[in-house]
């Protein structure tokens, strides 16, 4: 199915000024998404939702969310034969949000065999073992990924304007979760189909709305994805040089291309990120990574990757 591009709408720029400057397989959740109403590049009525936007952005005290009443969930037990288990988090004025993640510390004796999650550029060559599954995401929502989502819930505030995003590398797709709650068209990308069953499942069971997930490469983006929507969101994915530098330069460029596009990128400290920064330079301007503190709401055990407890992460300014 190809996605049809729809014009910029004037959306935020996670930045301190305002300058213009695969195969692809989709599984559709939900029907056809629409195009995201636009405002009138130049126009009084764009250039006063930008500014309104970027003042709401950069607010310190976040305003109330739209809050809509939900049932209790019911989470599932097991997603694709791995015992799940739901990260939770309540979000001021959206109330609990979940993302389902592999229970690491379920009885492996009643579910098919779990994989070590362990990044395939870890693994010794002479190990000869081409059985451990490359999935970011697939056992714990970052703290990277409750930042953005802070974020979000600030844009979506300021403005009542239709919205899409793209969340390149989902993994359990916090982020998407929480734009779908906020009324986004969301698509989803990540290269392994259990994370995007997984993000799936818990979008059916909380939320309302639009959501794609496509089965995809973030360094081999097809143009109509990207031009399908206004806002891209990264949350830890700078795991290489190799991603820094392809994520810099193509998304440099897609900013560059249209006014009024957004990029929302958080980063835990991955070793990409300097490579990003340096190609993101060269494609479109200076960007620099701001400390954002990990919001209070943020569910407890969020940061068991390597163990330590993380107060901070990056969020991308330009």
């Amino acid at each position: 199915m190809a996605l049809q591009p729809c014009a910029p709408t004037a959306q935020a720029r996670w930045a301190r000024t305002v300058e213009p400057r695969q195969t692809l397989q989709a599984r559709q959740a939900r029907p056809e998404p629409e195009p995201a109403l636009a405002l009138g590049r130049g126009s009084p009525a764009a250039t006063l939702a930008q500014a309104a936007i970027l003042s709401a952005l950069c607010r310190r005290r976040m305003a109330p969310a739209r809050h809509s009443s939900r049932a209790e969930v019911v989470w599932p037990d097991t997603v694709g034969g791995y015992a799940v288990r739901p990260v939770l988090a309540s979000l001021p004025g959206l109330g609990d949000i979940g993302a389902l993640v592999v229970d690491e510390n379920a009885d492996a004796d009643s579910i098919e065999d779990v994989p070590e999650w362990v990044p395939a550029e870890w693994l010794s060559p002479v190990m000869g073992d081409d059985t451990v599954s490359d999935v970011y995401g697939a056992i714990g929502v970052w703290p990277a990924a409750f930042v953005a989502a802070q974020e979000l819930m600030r844009f979506a505030e300021s403005s009542d304007e239709a919205w899409s995003c793209l969340e390149l590398g989902c993994g359990a797709g916090f982020p998407s979760l929480v734009a779908a709650r906020l009324g986004a068209t969301v698509y989803a990308l990540d290269t392994e189909q259990l994370t995007l069953d997984l993000l799936q499942e818990a979008f059916n069971r909380q939320c309302a709305g639009k959501l794609t997930t496509v089965l995809g490469d973030a360094c081999d983006l097809q143009d109509e994805l990207l031009e399908s929507v206004s806002v891209v969101i990264i949350s830890d994915l700078l795991y290489s040089v190799q991603l820094g530098r392809s994520l810099g330069t193509r998304l440099g460029r897609w900013l560059r291309e249209a006014p009024g596009r957004g990029l929302l990128l958080t980063d835990g400290g991955r070793s990409g990120r300097a490579a990003f920064l340096e190609a993101f330079d060269e494609a479109y301007k200076k960007a620099f990574f701001e400390d954002v503190p990990v919001p209070p709401w943020a569910a407890q055990r969020a940061d068991f990757f390597d163990g330590n407890h993380t107060t901070s992460v990056g969020l991308l300014r330009y």
